[in-house]
């Protein structure tokens, strides 16, 4: 019904208006009924019949009346039959048929077929005269279709449908209000690309353009006479809108216009439409509002749009947050073994290691602990963690009972320093073994154990070893108990929270981010278990964590005093030798220095060794001879390792191809791997595991080696010179150990330029030099902490603050005397005291330009040499002054690509002398180097030539090692090799 336009609905309303008329007045009789006047006029034909048959009966002549009935039957078509009978029954006249036509009857009254007439004899009932008709309507439908009120129903029906729909069309198109309207206005109104409709003070749309229409899937003309309000509109959260709400009506009842409405309205096939809906209300002409202007502008994709965009915002900031918490665990993660590291070290700086066995121990401690941090390293390089929001973790056999032992010799000295008694207890037999992740297992006993040891003041802290049998889910239970403060139970809940404590005075009093109980507890439900706690205030706490064990059903079981002895087993540091069959191998690396290292090293193990300076190279020599093992550098000129690894694999060579990178990320062995390469190796190169790896390929063993226990002990750090005499102001040590020579000369050559800058700089600033005293104040920034001396960081700041923004000159002079006074605070090992400045500088705190500060000169045993840990092997001599050499060469190379912004060159020469400087055993180059490499990708120019300054300091101090004998000469290199370019 809503698909016909306004003229149709009216015609058939008034349809319906006649016919109703036309039945009710058949109804009443007013219409002449044909049946009825049928049923009169068989009355009057047998009451005729009857006078006639009486007749007969009163002279019982019966003879003609069988005649007279047939010519009555044949002259009345819808009389089918006539009798004559009996009271008794008998029938005495009667036409053909009747007997089979009529049927027995019951009552008093005739129908309209059987029509029964009594004849009378006196006052006697003779019998009866029997008239049977046709029936005045057929049977089922063709009886109805034929009924006169029927018939006359249709035809008034279609006549007037005729009559009504022309004449209507011509009064509708007087009163159509849309046609009040020019023709030329509503064709602007139409081509109007937002919707407009015009509504009446009853919601009635009485004008809609063609683009709210066709929003609505309608013709304009359809829309008319409809309530506007019927539509299916909807707010913002769905919910139907209410005529109160709705803008028009409001508009209407407040004559205010409503701007800036949003609504949404769902199509018939079920698409969601959103308009920005604006009402104004339209005066009468009785000065009231009797209609509104309502224009609906599609903001569909719009909205769309606006959805997407939240989306991607609410993605952007959860993947933002998931890389916060990601880089705010792993920096939690990075200082738990930094503290073990700097612990030791600090205690063999103090020279408490004097015992060897003691100072083997505290090396061990601290070798662990830095193997822990590189594994940490390696997490926060594999950055696809943070995308996947998934922790992953290994299954491996460790032993349990020494990373406990492990930890507590780590957090050992804080508690000691503390007062805190640390203790150990095995409850019962504990397996010698189980299989979990070691690295995510010590983590977490780290955690719980240092978080026990901070927040208690005094008392003990007791860890406590159990395991909990079960044919299913073995597990092994820890619980560390302490005397300390304890939690109130309302914020036990609250304290596995990332960056959470229990209280922020406990945050203020004892520091920390609040992670380790968050990373722990994740840590121990991926290991199959989960941390309990109990705790009392002022009573102290106890932490209990589980980890499954796997099936330990084959492993030994340890008693306790086992476990005691075990643990206090230090292994031995050994140098493996290997002994190989006779294998050929071919070295392809543009590091000459690194293809030299690799063949002596390889040589001795006694296999035949080639060389090759870039993958060009390295291909025909492949192709040509056959090698049982390739080494291949992958970052080379002419052809890197990738192309010539695929190269040789479509030749179809089999052979092993190992690749050798200082690319340490994650991820980075797959690509080798896809590539072709067979395994992966990093720089520098760990020799023992290149070994272990070449022994796998080429059926390798091991022999006996010498124990390297003698020479861990010798190389370790002696005691630091003497505490220096007490002054007016304390003294200034470096934070670096000092009892390294190598630390020692960078922490004198570093005093000694010091000395020289402020010198310098007292000078620009008499001569108004700004920015010279900006630049050795930044100088003085980025320096003093590299070195240890993190009291001239802030001073420095400020005085490069003062020199670009223009400050006083007092105020410069001051700050100029403040850094003059922590320089001779500072203490330089070698020295008894520290050295002070001239007694002028310190009492009037004034600059006395023409009197420069007496340098600050170490002692000549304070600058070490720098030697290679390979020096001692006197077959690695020759490839070691090679790389001296190419390391000068390379170094002026970087300064001057420096100077002409080639930050790709310096990239690469960073990252060579990265890898090429840990491999021949200068260690003291890798982290400046990766500095240098870092600073490059950022293009941080004034950064990079610090860092290449530091490493020109450090290149001064190397000295080659000793030459080597006349009957060695043939472990020499042979001739000076050229060294190859870094692109």
């Amino acid at each position: 019904m809503n698909r016909l336009n306004v003229k149709h609905r009216v015609v058939i309303g008034l349809l319906g208006l006649v016919a109703s008329v036309v039945m009710l007045g058949f109804f009443l009789g007013i219409v002449p009924d044909r049946d009825s006047a049928v049923r009169q006029g068989r009355t009057a034909l047998a009451e005729a019949i009857a006078v006639h048959t009486t007749s007969a009966v009163l002279a019982t002549e019966f003879t003609y009346l069988n005649d007279d009935f047939d010519r009555l039957v044949a002259r009345n078509h819808d009389l089918l039959s006539l009798a004559l009978r009996r009271q008794d029954g008998a029938a005495l006249v009667a036409t053909a048929g009747h007997a089979r036509q009529w049927q027995v009857m019951g009552g008093e009254y005739s129908r309209d077929t059987q029509v029964r007439v009594p004849i009378w004899s006196g006052e006697n009932k003779w019998g009866q005269l029997e008239l049977r008709f046709e029936a005045l309507t057929r049977p089922g439908f063709m009886g109805l279709a034929h009924h006169p009120m029927l018939r006359m129903v249709v035809f008034m029906v279609l006549l007037c449908y005729l009559g009504f729909y022309f004449y209507l069309g011509k009064v509708l198109r007087q009163l159509d209000p849309s046609r009040a309207i020019p023709g030329r206005v509503r064709s602007a109104l139409d081509t109007l690309a937002g919707g407009l409709l015009v509504l009446d003070h009853k919601e009635q749309i009485v004008l809609a353009n063609r683009s709210f229409a066709n929003l609505l899937g309608k013709a304009s003309d359809n829309l008319l006479g409809h309530r506007a309000g019927d539509l299916p509109w909807m707010d913002k959260k769905g919910d139907t809108v209410k005529r109160p709400d709705r803008p028009w009506v409001q508009a209407l009842e407040s004559g205010e216009t409503q701007t800036n409405r949003i609504l949404r309205l769902r199509r018939p096939d079920r698409r969601g439409l959103t308009f920005n809906v604006n009402c104004s209300p339209v005066l009468g002409a009785s000065g009231k509002y009797a209609g509104v202007l309502v224009s609906f502008d599609d903001i569909t994709q719009l909205e769309k749009k606006e959805i997407e965009l939240r989306q991607s915002k609410e993605q952007a900031e959860a993947a933002n947050q998931a890389k916060s918490a990601f880089l705010a665990n792993m920096s939690h993660e990075i200082r738990t073994p930094m503290n073990a590291i700097l612990g030791f070290t600090e205690i063999l700086k103090r020279g408490y290691g004097k015992d060897p066995a003691d100072s083997l121990r505290y090396l061990n401690t601290i070798h662990a602990s830095g193997t822990n941090l590189l594994d940490l390293i390696n997490d926060i390089l594999d950055l696809s963690k943070v995308e996947s929001g998934q922790l992953e973790v290994e299954a491996a056999w460790t032993e349990p009972h020494r990373i406990i032992h492990e930890v507590l010799q780590m957090l050992g000295l804080k508690a000691r320093e503390q007062g805190i008694r640390l203790t150990f207890k095995a409850r019962r037999a504990l397996p010698r073994q189980i299989k979990t992740d070691p690295a995510r297992f010590r983590q977490i006993i780290f955690n719980l154990v240092g978080n026990a040891i901070k927040f208690t003041e005094k008392g003990q802290v007791r860890v406590a070893c159990d395991f909990q049998a079960s044919a299913a889910h073995p597990q092994l239970q820890i619980d560390i108990s302490d005397s300390g403060i304890g939690i109130a139970a309302d914020k036990i809940d609250s304290i596995f929270d990332p960056f959470t404590q229990a209280d922020s005075a406990i945050t203020r009093r004892f520091g920390g981010t609040g992670l380790g109980l968050s990373i722990s507890r994740k840590f121990a439900r991926a290991l199959g278990g989960d941390i309990r706690v109990k705790s009392r205030p002022g009573v102290g706490s106890t932490f209990s964590v589980t980890v499954a064990t796997g099936d330990v059903q084959a492993v030994p079981f340890l008693q306790p005093d086992e476990l005691t002895k075990a643990d206090q087993v230090q292994p031995a540091g050994k140098q493996t030798a290997w002994q190989f069959p006779e294998a050929r191998v071919l070295v392809v690396d543009d590091g000459d220095e690194n293809r030299e290292l690799i063949r002596l090293l390889l040589q001795e193990a006694g296999l035949k060794v080639e060389e090759a300076e870039n993958g060009k190279v390295g291909v025909e020599k492949a192709t040509a001879q056959s090698y049982d093992v390739i080494l291949m550098d992958v970052n080379m000129p002419v052809m890197d390792g990738f192309t010539a690894t695929q190269t040789l694999r479509r030749q179809g060579l089999e052979a092993p191809i190992i690749a050798l990178t200082a690319n340490a990320m994650a991820g980075f062995e797959q690509e080798c791997l896809d590539a072709g390469y067979s395994g992966y190796c990093s720089k520098p190169i760990d020799l023992d595991r290149l070994m272990k790896r070449m022994a796998d390929l080429l059926g390798g063993r091991p022999v006996d080696g010498r124990s390297a226990e003698a020479e861990t002990i010798d190389a370790a750090p002696i005691a630091t010179a003497g505490t220096p005499p007490s002054a007016e102001a304390a003294p200034i040590v470096s934070t670096l150990p000092d009892s390294n020579e190598r630390f020692r000369g960078l922490i004198a050559r570093f005093a000694a330029r010091l000395n020289e800058q402020l010198h310098t700089a007292r000078q620009a600033l008499v001569q108004g030099n700004r920015d010279e005293v900006s630049a050795f104040a930044h100088w003085l920034k980025g320096s003093g902490g590299t070195v240890g001396f993190d009291d001239f960081t802030v001073p420095a700041s400020q005085l490069e603050t003062l020199a670009k923004e223009n400050g006083s000159a007092a105020e410069l002079h001051k700050q100029i005397t403040a850094l003059s006074g922590l320089a001779a605070r500072l203490v330089v090992p070698g020295n008894s005291a520290p050295t002070a400045p001239p007694s002028e500088v310190v009492r009037s705190g004034k600059i006395i330009s023409d009197t420069p500060m007496k340098p600050i000169r170490p002692a000549p045993e304070a600058s070490p040499p720098l030697t290679s840990r390979l020096a001692s092997n006197p077959r690695f001599h020759g490839v070691i002054c090679q790389f001296i050499e190419k390391l000068k060469e390379e170094l002026g190379r970087a300064e001057r690509v420096l100077e002409s912004g080639d930050m790709p060159a310096l990239t690469l020469i960073a990252q060579w002398l990265k890898g090429a400087g840990g491999t021949m055993g200068f260690d003291d180059f890798t982290a400046p180097a990766a500095q240098l490499q870092a600073c490059a990708k950022a293009a941080q120019v004034e950064q990079a030539g610090q860092v290449i300054a530091q490493l020109r300091i450090i290149s001064e101090a190397i000295v080659p090692p000793p030459p080597l004998p006349a009957g060695k000469a043939e472990n020499r290199p042979m001739g000076k090799r050229p060294v190859a370019s870094i692109n």
